[in-house]
């Protein structure tokens, strides 16, 4: 358990869609309509008693980092370095993330990992005592550390900031080869590769080398980034090959590789010092940028007003695609609308009208692209992008995997999102728990687990509870405390319950899953280590209705609404 006291930190439970083979993500003989797809959000099982903070993947990310209140790491999918995979071909399963906890990098007990960035070879993670730590491919020095072909293991980076003992890195950003850093000074470091002037330094060392191979200028250790010098940095975002830079008065700064005029400056010429986007430079300071991203191909600002502007490819067909990119920053827009609605937004209407009145949240994936922005009381979750192939933009099993426009994620209807991001064949979220929320299907939807109360072996008139992660039963009356009723909302059993509170030092229990497993049929294989109190009287007989720990007794588990599909062959439990 942990003993020092976590302050109050706005968290979540994780909710993912998109494509879940991640050895085959993004290959050409990956087949598009794969069964381990998920086209709808759901909870992810192995972290939902977890409670999150912060999601880090990228768009060109095949793997996911989420911090937790404690501030230890969890990764799984396809991380930049073999060595933390568990698998022969370099993966960390989804339903077995692998928990990096600060002091096992070497920070003092009760330092926290807060934020970090998510490239396709490389990621970053800073610490809440403002350190910076990098992992993967470094063959161009683009973590910031010296120039070798793979840092194996999460290694601190030092660079010219640390002279300054009163200076941190508040925030990171990570592109193909290179990333950003931004120190509390205000001031932008960058490390990697020169080409296309994304490192800012104004000029890319182009050369002709042995075989006439090109090569381009190196730093490593990171540099500081000119230009910048009476203004204060307040905020940065790296795509694939260009940046954003936004200070403390809203004008917006991009460098970097210009092609499709993702840089939101009218041309394809690519800009090799930060250079002021003039659309945010007026006089209205309501018209200036609160908040900035970047796409792939793409670079976004929300305004002070929260409104969402775009410029650069984000689209494959009509306004924003390959031949019609937007060429500087404006509203999504169809023949009538732009992507700013007044008060009298309805949600009927998302499908016609581009988006809606305030943003809160928003995020870039591989092709996706999501907002959040109010619906009454709570928050509507709002997606596009075209070329979807994996379900990554949750929009269900029902309707196509793509939006050329954004459209309400219907999946997502009530649910309370508070953050999201967007990586290359997945989406995360993070939402709240509610009745909403407990309502999604959890994934995988059946794993092996007991058939009678762990607590006391026996069958009661009275149907068990099951725990949110590992299914195990228990009545009410036989927990210690007792419980009279099935408590409102999520439950989860002793054993869930402690690892949920445990510190970032304690050791994560990944899930246990023994296949996909109707639970009315029996069940023939011997107790898996999900069965943790004591060992049922019996494994073959068919388990009895459960009650899921909404409030509604006698409601059959994984059953709370009727949105769920009775059917237990759907794709969320492949």
């Amino acid at each position: 358990m942990a003993e020092d006291k976590v302050e109050e930190q706005q968290w979540g439970r994780v909710l993912i869609c998109g494509g879940m083979n991640w050895a085959s993500n993004g290959r050409k003989e990956r087949p598009p309509n794969s069964a381990s797809d998920l086209l709808s959000p759901v909870i992810l099982r192995s972290l939902s008693n977890i409670k999150i903070t912060k999601l880090i993947t990228g768009p060109s990310a095949n793997y996911a980092v989420v911090l937790d209140i404690f501030g230890a790491a969890y990764i799984f999918g396809k991380p930049p370095s073999p060595s933390l995979a568990t698998s022969p071909d370099g993966i960390i399963s989804e339903h077995a993330p692998i928990k990096i906890s600060p002091s096992a990098v070497g920070l003092p007990k009760g330092a926290k990992f807060v934020s970090g960035a998510a490239a396709r070879g490389h990621v970053l993670l800073v610490d809440d005592q403002g350190g910076l730590w990098g992992c993967g491919n470094n063959v161009v020095g683009q973590i910031g550390l010296p120039v070798t072909m793979l840092i194996n293991q999460f290694t601190r980076v030092t660079g010219p900031w640390s002279k300054d003992p009163e200076v941190k890195i508040i925030q990171v950003s990570a592109g193909h080869t290179f990333s950003l850093f931004l120190t509390s000074s205000g001031q932008v470091f960058a490390a990697g590769s020169s080409e296309c002037g994304q490192l800012g330094n104004g000029k890319t060392g182009e050369r002709i080398i042995k075989n006439g191979k090109v090569a381009y200028d190196v730093e490593s250790p990171a540099r500081l980034i000119q230009g910048f010098e009476k203004r204060k940095i307040v905020q940065i975002a790296s795509g694939n090959q260009h940046s954003l830079a936004l200070d403390e008065e809203g004008y917006v700064y991009a460098w970097g590789y210009a092609g499709y005029s993702r840089l939101g400056l009218q041309d394809q010429k690519d800009r090799l010092v930060p250079t002021l986007v003039p659309h945010f430079a007026g006089n209205n300071i309501a018209s200036r940028a609160a908040e900035i991203l970047c796409g792939p191909t793409s670079s976004i600002v929300v305004n002070r007003q929260k409104m969402f502007l775009i410029a650069g490819k984000f689209k494959l067909t009509g306004d924003g695609s390959t031949g019609q990119p937007y060429t500087y920053f404006k509203y999504i827009q169809d023949s009538k609308y732009s992507l700013f609605l007044d008060k009298t937004f309805r949600a009927n209407t998302v499908q016609s009208i581009v988006m809606a009145c305030k943003v809160i949240k928003a995020s870039c994936g591989g092709c996706t692209h999501f907002l959040t922005t109010p619906e009454g009381d709570g928050v509507m979750t709002v997606g596009f992008g075209q070329g979807c192939l994996y379900g990554e933009l949750g929009l269900g099993p029902d309707v196509g995997k793509s939006a050329t426009k954004p459209v309400k994620i219907e999946p997502l209807s009530g649910v309370d999102v508070i953050d999201l991001a967007g990586g290359a064949f997945f989406s995360l979220f993070l939402a709240r728990p509610d009745a909403a929320l407990s309502e999604l299907d959890r994934y995988p939807e059946h794993i092996g687990s007991p058939t009678i109360c762990l607590a006391c072996n026996e069958e009661k008139d009275d149907d068990p509870m099951e725990c949110e992660k590992c299914d195990s039963p228990y009545h009410p009356e036989c927990l210690t405390p007792p419980l009279s009723e099935p408590p409102e909302g999520e439950w989860f059993c002793p054993a869930c319950e402690s690892q949920a509170d445990a510190g970032p030092d304690d050791p994560f229990e990944p899930l246990s899953i023994d296949g996909p497993k109707p639970k009315k049929k029996s069940l023939t294989k011997p107790p898996s280590s999900v069965e943790r109190a004591s060992t049922p009287k019996s494994f073959s007989s068919p388990k009895p209705e459960s009650v899921r720990s909404n409030g509604s007794k006698g409601t059959p588990a994984r059953t709370p609404t009727g949105k769920r599909k009775a059917d237990s062959e759907s794709v969320h439990g492949m």
